[in-house]
């Protein structure tokens, strides 16, 4: 609560700027609706808010705003802020959404032309605190602790809209030594960075503090200058204009031409359909429960409610006639995360009218066998994946796969991440699970009393949010030409990554511990050597604070990069740059090499080495935005392979006895894919001639016949192909091949002369992804870039180097897909089965006497796969282990 005793009144004034800046820079720009409107200042914005009215309960509340126009500081010192950027157009866009969002809420909005928020509130301050009331002011300016009195107190966010202080008397001078009267004094001497005003040179934190406790004012200082050190007297004496101008300032004007009653700043009742409009708009579902929860508004429209029957079946008879060639939901029931049952709605029965879902205990799942097995007996479902392998793990097997609301939704608006059902539902559908929930059930679930068995009513709840979503979410795929994406390529999937997480893949564990002696004793001898390096200096080799005060302050190397915070940066790159500087350079980066092999992969394979002596993975479809797949518990695809180190870590990954590892891998297809998206007569013809692109590559940039290219040259060409696909420029390309940066803007130049076409398509990728919010793969599948409309240099340069690389990398993860699709369907069983996709490669386990025709038919299919202008060629290697595999 806001600490100010019982019975008074409170008004909360936010810095609307102030906020809403913090916001936008404190959650990532990729927060956006399905339209593609970023919403990241407005969602911080909105949380705020309704946190501090849950926190607060006040009884009124008004926004300040800063206008677009000069200011009279700005008029008096022009100087005044003009360090600041321009804000980014991707926040100016979302400040009306606020006010949208502020206007539904029915909460008061105040500014005045020429005078900023800090003036406004200042001015509402000493109106509403001669009313009676007690004030709250939310803001991140520090100008406002002047305000600051046994009436009003200050919510000051020190970093993002989280961290945040409650500012009274006591805590100014707790931390500051002054008064709050006293503040404004205090930063004219010391000066303020953020509003670019200068403070007197030698007069810091700790001096402005003494000089205001001695003397009390500006005025006192000034009156007894003869008491103070000669430094000091002359630096107050020289800068004396700059003291009284800054004080001039940052003193809030509280005097403005501005009506603050009661009537303005006091709450009414919300109107509750104008803010579920809005909050419907912006697809806030999550701050529309938290409200609506908090104020205690719990009615969904009627159109939304949904009353659903729960049956039990209680007879295998009832059991085997639920499953229809209609379709259903299926959705799992789970108890100690143990699959007791399924929940089926069928023939996606879903509306305003009643609604009967059927419980079947899993000793009752034995008459579904057949249905569930059937292709041709469609099932809607939440997580399939899962759901198949649940399924399969009692003995059961699960096709006819017809709607995923994950995928859907992941496929509508991918994030890089899975969205939970409850979000779905809000987010398509515009209502909440909990205000469906009949009253026992809602006592049961917050009295968490599950004696009774599990929560079927939510359950039921759940299959028919599905049934509606599929309805809602299909009409939105067919509009944006989506369906095949999922029908062909996603839902398909499911199972074969299901199958593939099953098979896991075998793991070595003796050589494992083996190996993690040998790396305890490998980091003890490269601890040792470090500390000799450093004359017996014992520091935390993990620190790089601490390395950073042995490399750049005892030993005196010098600083090539800094952190955010200001420190001397030990990553990678500035080792490697300094690693000819001093011999404990090297010898860290080694640690560091043989401590990342030891932690991550040796360590963190060892304890998911399952019974049957192997590991299965994870494999997430919902994990990247470009459609690339993603691997976790653990990520099996950054298996090391560059290092001789990391080589004896893919030995630990073996084939059962009497099979063989045949790894597929697709020659350069990223680079095949801009051949035939760019039409670039030079690339088309290097790859229909069968030339290696790098080679071809470097003979055309450096002017050189294909023979006489070394492995220098060839990887400098690498660098490039790859670079420029990535959105390089030419200060990264000199950085990577270690050269000036004229000379790598003249290498790409000679590229772009001799690969006219490849810039042509790379500038249209972006303006077009500029003009519609998306890019798009070969396929369809897109990913949205709403921050190629920042008005921020970096922001944008990010989010088109994600354009440029999104089509293609893209095209290419749909196209391991569709190989993995049909070869699964193809491979039989018992010879051959898929246990990796590491992006363009796939790995098998293949019985020794079907190797031959595993890999005759694995190029096969995995050539033929798509019709390109150029074609796809596929590297196939065979080993007992990882690191044994060669072609």
């Amino acid at each position: 609560m806001s600490g100010y005793p019982l019975g008074m009144s409170t008004l909360i004034l936010l810095d609307g700027h102030s906020i809403a800046y913090r916001a936008f820079y404190a959650l990532p720009v990729d927060l956006s609706t399905t339209s593609g409107q970023v919403t990241n200042a407005v969602y911080g914005f909105t949380s705020m808010l309704i946190k501090l009215l849950g926190d607060h309960d006040p009884d009124g509340l008004a926004v300040a705003w800063d206008v677009a126009k000069p200011t009279f500081r700005s008029e008096r010192f022009p100087e005044y802020k003009a360090q600041r950027e321009s804000a980014p157009d991707l926040f100016r866009s979302q400040l009306p959404l606020i006010r949208e969002v502020l206007d539904s809420m029915g909460i008061a909005q105040i500014q005045q032309p020429g005078f900023e928020a800090d003036d406004v509130i200042a001015t509402a301050v000493k109106s509403i605190t001669g009313l009676g009331w007690q004030v709250l002011v939310v803001t991140g300016d520090r100008d406002s602790f002047q305000l600051v009195s046994p009436e009003v107190k200050v919510i000051y966010t020190r970093r993002g809209i989280t961290d945040t202080v409650m500012v009274d008397p006591d805590w100014v001078m707790g931390k500051y030594g002054i008064r709050p009267d006293q503040y404004r004094e205090y930063a004219a001497l010391r000066g303020d960075t953020s509003d670019n005003l200068p403070g007197v040179p030698g007069v810091g934190e700790k001096t402005a503090t003494r000089l205001l406790s001695s003397y009390h004012t500006i005025e006192g200082v000034y009156d007894h200058l003869e008491q103070l050190p000669e430094r000091l007297r002359n630096s107050l004496t020289d800068h004396r204009d700059r003291v009284l101008l800054n004080r001039d300032l940052m003193g809030l004007v509280d005097d403005l031409d501005l009506k603050i009653e009661e009537d303005l700043i006091r709450r009414d009742d919300p109107d509750w359909p104008a803010i579920k409009e809005v909050f419907d708009r912006l697809e806030f579902s999550t701050l529309w429960k938290r409200l609506a929860d908090q104020e205690g508004f719990s009615s969904p429209s009627e159109e939304d409610t949904v009353e659903v029957e729960v049956r039990e079946v209680s007879s295998k008879t009832e059991a085997g006639r639920l499953l229809s060639d209609k379709g259903q939901v299926l959705e799992p029931i789970h108890e100690s995360e143990r699959l007791i049952g399924l929940m089926i709605l069928p023939s996606h029965r879903s509306g305003g009218e009643p609604t009967t879902a059927f419980y079947v205990p899993s000793d009752l799942f034995e008459p579904l066998r057949p249905g569930l097995a059937d292709p041709q007996i469609p099932y809607s479902a939440y997580k399939s994946k899962e759901l198949v392998q649940e399924l399969d793990r009692l003995g059961y097997r699960l096709e006819g796969l017809a709607f995923d609301a994950e995928l859907s939704g992941y496929i509508i608006g991918p994030a890089g991440r899975s969205e939970q059902l409850e979000d779905l539902i809000y987010r398509f559908l515009k209502y909440s699970l909990e205000a469906n929930r009949k009253p026992e059930a809602s006592e049961r679930q917050a009295a968490f009393d599950f004696s009774e068995g599990p929560d079927l009513e939510m359950a039921g709840q759940r299959a028919v949010a599905i049934g509606r979503l599929k309805k809602v979410m299909e009409k939105q795929l067919k509009e944006r030409n989506q369906q095949a994406l999922l029908k062909d390529m996603e839902y398909p999937l499911t199972t074969v990554l299901a199958r593939m997480e099953q098979h896991g893949i075998g793991v070595d564990r003796e050589y494992l511990q083996e190996m993690d002696a040998e790396l305890r004793s490998d980091l003890a001898d490269y601890e040792a050597r470090i500390y000799d390096q450093t004359g017996g200096v014992r520091f935390n080799i993990k620190s790089s604070q601490q390395l950073g005060k042995i490399l750049f302050g005892e030993l005196g190397l010098p600083v090539v990069k800094k952190t955010a915070r200001g420190t001397p940066s030990t990553d990678a790159s500035v080792l490697n740059k300094l690693k000819d500087s001093h011999p404990l350079v090297d010898l860290i980066l080694r640690y560091r090499e043989v401590e990342k092999l030891r932690s991550t992969y040796v360590q963190g394979y060892l304890p998911l080495i399952g019974p049957d002596r192997r590991i299965h993975a994870r494999f997430n479809q919902t994990g990247a935005a470009t459609g690339r797949l993603s691997s976790d518990r653990p990520n099996l695809q950054n298996i090391p392979v560059r290092s001789e180190l990391g080589r004896t870590i893919r030995r630990a990954f073996i084939a059962e006895e009497g099979f063989r590892f045949v790894v597929a891998d697709y020659s350069q297809i990223e680079l095949r894919i801009l051949a035939h998206l760019s039409k670039d007569p030079g690339l088309l013809e290097a790859f229909g001639a069968g030339e290696d692109i790098h080679t071809a590559t470097a003979a055309r940039v450096f002017g050189i016949a294909p023979d006489s290219v070394t492995t220098e040259t060839r990887r400098k060409a690498k660098a490039i192909n790859f670079g420029l696909l990535y959105g390089m420029e030419a200060y990264g390309l000199s950085e990577r091949l270690k050269i000036g940066k004229d000379e790598a803007r003249h290498h790409m130049d000679t590229y772009f002369q001799q690969f006219p076409l490849v810039r042509t398509y790379l500038n249209q990728v972006v303006e077009e992804a500029r003009r519609v919010g998306y890019t798009t793969t070969l396929f369809g599948r897109r990913r949205y870039l709403p921050e190629l409309l920042s008005g921020n240099w970096r922001t944008r340069q990010m989010a088109e180097r994600m354009a440029l690389n999104a089509p293609v990398q893209g095209s290419a993860a749909d196209i391991i897909k569709m190989a993995m699709i049909e070869l699964d369907r193809l491979l039989p069983s018992d010879e051959a089965r898929m246990l990796l996709q590491i992006h363009d490669e796939l790995v098998f386990e293949v019985r020794e006497s079907a190797v031959e025709e595993t890999i005759r038919l694995v190029r096969e299919k995995m050539e033929g796969v798509v019709d390109l202008d150029v074609e796809l060629t596929v590297d196939v290697g065979v080993g007992s282990d990882l690191a044994a595999v060669k072609g």
